[in-house]
């Protein structure tokens, strides 16, 4: 044993003294508070002008500066000037990167409008891959920021996504509802933040010129072109100059195209200066700084984890000697722990038996709820094949109304299959225990909010009035993805079965010991007789929404058992032309 003390009295000392030899942090970027601010007004300055190689070499000092004092606002909003800038400078792939980094840190730092802030980033980046795959995660991310700008009334960041979705809509081909979002952005764009307002005229004569109605393209870029002299934006003149030549190669007017070519020409060059191969450099070496900061940092976690490591052997160590000292004393107890063994076998053989007779009605219940399944997925599937098909034989033949209804139905059809298919796998692996229940402890109020502001652009389209009336300072210890699965099904209901101008309210009732949430709405109802299939394997309730939004049916069936897990439960209560209640009881954390 003294030996042993000895050893790890060493291994102490070389934990304690382990870290004396590593490299001390570089001073390149060490700055003062008042130093921070000057750059940021720089930052913003070079932005402006498209300077966004000097904004980038600014922005990485600016950074390191946030981490080494450990200020996770100012590391967010560095993140998302990267992001900005890399997909500015066409380094997507950079700019995903960084924006990513900042979604990571709002753990730390729960500030929803600087969230929003990155989703537009993550928007306008994605629209830039010009893929239809990244279409949708552009409108995805842009929906996202929306809800939080409209929440919080930020016209700077509504216009923007605004902006953004308009784009998304012209990338999908849909120019009228392009049209719609890209005018709603310059009416706020106006009266807000004039200088911007020369990137949305320049979007919406880009749409115009879809539509070869070159007119009004003309018109918007040049009221564009003289807002963005007026302001000496250099890359809304380039943006705008572009455009305008190719408006006048259309009409002939070679004099007019030759200029604005010429003007593209002047500001391209302008921008591309003789400072741009000492600004690389400059670059490159602040990379190379970062870099060895990785290194540094990467050394002290080999040494953390040796010195686990040897703390874990010698803990091993000493456990196998009080193992080995006590063995004697245990096969003393040998004949009356055997005695202990065979009564725990006989209550195990009991509980084995009782399994058994579980495990017979879970296999009767899983074979009814695949065939449920196998049925369901039938009719989506037959839906989508027989559309498809008829797509692929007489193409030709039908008119473009009827090929539309055909896309539109084959889409509603996959999304149909979809939900359920997602639905399925979550209930399997909850049958199968394939699951790891994170519970942590969460504002209420918060987690609503989200689910709200993923939804509020649904209830809008529906013109319909979604209120959060949470009030703050309730916390419940629950895993966070299960009740935004929860509350999203059930808000998604809620929209689904209430008419246009109707008014979805969230509120919470608070006893001792729980927390009754209450999701109530004025739509449609259900029949008494319907109520008790809502959670039923057996025979599952399922029509269509007040625009014949189709449901999967076991929805509410997954809540309940997410529920379950959480040690809540829900009850529903509902009147047929007068609305329903569901109620969500969840137990509240107390510290």
């Amino acid at each position: 044993m003294i030996k042993i003390g000895v050893i790890s009295l060493f291994f102490l000392f070389l934990m304690l003294t382990g870290g004396l030899c590593l490299p001390q942090e570089s001073g390149k970027y060490l700055i003062d508070a008042e130093k921070s601010k000057r750059i940021h007004h720089e930052i913003d300055s070079l932005y402006l002008v498209g300077d966004y190689s000097r904004a980038i070499d600014e922005t990485l000092i600016l950074l390191a500066y946030y981490r080494k004092h450990e200020d996770f606002r100012g590391q967010i909003v560095c993140n998302n000037y990267m992001g900005d800038f890399l997909r500015a400078c066409g380094n997507r792939s950079g700019s995903l990167e960084y924006l990513y980094k900042a979604l990571a840190l709002k753990e730390q730092l729960h500030d929803s409008l600087l969230r929003a802030q990155t989703y537009n980033y993550l928007a306008a980046t994605y629209f830039e891959y010009e893929y239809p795959i990244y279409l949708d995660s552009s409108k995805m991310y842009g929906l996202l920021s929306m809800g939080l700008a409209i929440t919080y009334h930020d016209e700077k960041l509504e216009y923007s996504n605004l902006n953004i979705l308009g784009k998304v809509k012209e990338g999908k081909g849909d120019l009228d509802s392009a049209l719609v979002y890209l005018t709603r952005a310059l009416e706020i764009v106006k009266r807000i933040n004039p200088v911007d307002e020369s990137l949305v005229l320049i979007n919406i004569a880009g749409v115009y010129f879809n539509m070869e109605d070159i007119a009004r393209a003309k018109k918007y870029a040049i009221e564009a072109y003289e807002l963005a002299k007026q302001y000496n934006i250099n890359t809304y003149i380039r943006m705008t100059s572009a455009l305008l030549e190719r408006i006048y190669v259309l009409e002939n007017n070679y004099r007019k195209a030759h200029f604005y070519l010429g003007e593209l020409i002047f500001y391209t060059r302008n921008f591309l200066d003789e400072t741009t191969e000492e600004r690389v450099t400059v670059m490159k070496e602040q990379i190379r700084l970062v870099q060895e900061e990785a290194e540094v940092q990467k050394e002290m976690d080999r040494r953390r984890l040796w010195t686990l490591f040897l703390l874990i052997l010698i803990g091993c160590s000493m456990v196998f000697i009080f193992i080995f000292a006590r063995q004697k004393n245990r096969l003393k107890r040998t004949n009356r722990e055997l005695l202990v063994m065979n009564q725990e076998i006989r209550i195990q053989q009991q509980e084995t038996e009782k399994l058994a007779q579980e495990l017979e009605i879970s296999n009767t219940t899983l074979k009814k709820f695949i065939s449920i399944i196998a049925h369901d997925l039938k009719n989506p599937f037959n839906t989508i094949i027989g559309f498809s098909d008829l797509l692929h034989t007489e193409f030709n033949i039908l008119t473009p109304e009827e090929r539309k209804l055909a896309i539109e139905n084959t889409h509603k059809s996959a999304v149909s299959a979809y939900a359920l298919l997602e639905h399925l796998l979550s209930w399997a692996r909850l049958q199968t225990g394939a699951f790891n229940l994170e519970v942590t402890t969460i504002e209420l109020s918060d987690l609503i909010d989200e689910v709200v502001n993923l939804l509020q652009t649904s209830a809008f389209l529906k013109k319909q009035k979604l209120v959060n009336q949470i009030p703050a300072n309730i916390e419940i210890r629950v895993d966070r993805n299960m009740m935004l699965t929860v509350f999203r099904n059930i808000l998604s209901n809620a929209i689904k079965f209430t008419p246009e101008l109707g008014m979805i309210e969230v509120m919470a009732i608070v006893s001792d010991e729980s927390v009754n949430i209450q999701f109530k709405d004025s739509g449609v109802g259900i029949p008494q007789t319907e109520i008790g299939k809502l959670f039923s394997i057996d025979e599952p309730f399922k029509t269509s929404g007040t625009n014949g939004e189709k449901g999967t049916g076991i929805g509410l069936l997954l809540c309940r058992e997410y529920l379950e897990k959480n040690g809540g439960t829900i009850l529903v209560e509902s009147q047929v032309g007068t609305g329903t209640v569901f109620t969500v009881k969840l137990p509240l954390f107390k510290s």
